[in-house]
């Protein structure tokens, strides 16, 4: 039964969010995240851990998991981040969805506090939590054709540390990071969600060049905070691999965002595969 307010009248429903996390060979760091989410206080989560194909022991650590409550989809193959991500955001049906990387741990007021947010905003598209103080470099403008083309050779240039919110207080953005981030479900089912293209990075950048492209206004919540390790997963990639992953993505946001800029960048993007790549789109098991 739902308690009554001092005033005799019944409270409003909490809001209910679709929490997905996607995870690869980081089980122990996705169910510690999984139950910060799911002990999140003014919001109703369901939370939900698509599992890339870990190796067995890792797998052992979210059946566990499953036994203790938390919903376990085994993707069955490497399905990618994005992919993954879509795959447990279509199983659900709340109001808000809600996607993390393995290795972000919320606050309990984090969901609740993006959640406000979304609310109070005209034509929302993506909203984001505090990664660190004072200054981070998780979220970014949309990158320029220029910059793009540098970085086919210099993966992080022109990122820059973002002026974040302080409490109270939310700032615009157009790219919010991808490790962590809340939409309202009928925007994310209107822009189609995740390319599944992208097997790894840029499927974020994408997505908020969509979002932006069709109007939308996306923002950092001061009041929303997580702890972010960063790299986790990626890290068991090796350097070369990640390479290749990273110049497929990067081709195809040109081909499909900034179609000239491809043009130029195909032989760049060639070049660079060929001194620091290794050839393959993914590695063997996949990524999160």
């Amino acid at each position: 039964m739902t308690p009554e307010t001092p005033s005799g009248e019944m409270p409003a429903p909490e809001r209910r969010v679709d929490v997905v996390i996607v995870n690869w060979n980081t089980a122990q760091k996705a169910v510690e995240s999984a139950n910060g989410y799911a002990t999140s206080q003014g919001v109703e989560t369901r939370v939900t851990i698509v599992d890339n194909d870990s190796v067995e022991s890792q797998a052992r650590i979210l059946e566990a998991a499953r036994a203790d409550g938390i919903e376990v989809i085994e993707a069955g193959s490497n399905l990618g981040f994005g992919a993954a991500a879509n795959l447990g955001v279509n199983r659900g049906e709340a109001e808000y969805v809600l996607i993390s990387n393995a290795d972000v741990m919320p606050r309990p007021d984090t969901v609740a506090a993006m959640v406000n947010a979304a609310a109070v905003t005209r034509d929302v598209g993506l909203v984001g939590p505090v990664f660190g103080e004072g200054g981070d470099i998780y979220h970014d403008d949309l990158p320029s054709p220029f910059i793009l083309l540098v970085r086919t050779f210099v993966g992080g240039y022109g990122r820059k540390a973002f002026d974040l919110p302080g409490p109270g207080r939310t700032a615009p953005v157009e790219q919010p990071s991808g490790a962590c981030f809340l939409m309202e479900r009928a925007t994310w089912q209107a822009a189609g969600g995740f390319d599944d293209g992208y097997f790894l990075w840029y499927e974020d950048v994408d997505l908020a060049r969509r979002l932006h492209d069709d109007g939308h206004n996306s923002l950092i919540v001061g009041d929303a905070r997580v702890n972010h390790v960063g790299g986790e997963s990626f890290g068991k990639v090796s350097a070369r691999t990640q390479q290749s992953i990273r110049l497929d993505s990067l081709g195809r946001y040109l081909k499909l965002h900034h179609r000239f800029t491809h043009l130029l960048a195909r032989p760049l993007l060639w070049l660079s595969g060929k001194l620091r790549g290794d050839g393959s789109h993914r590695p063997g098991q996949g990524a999160s």
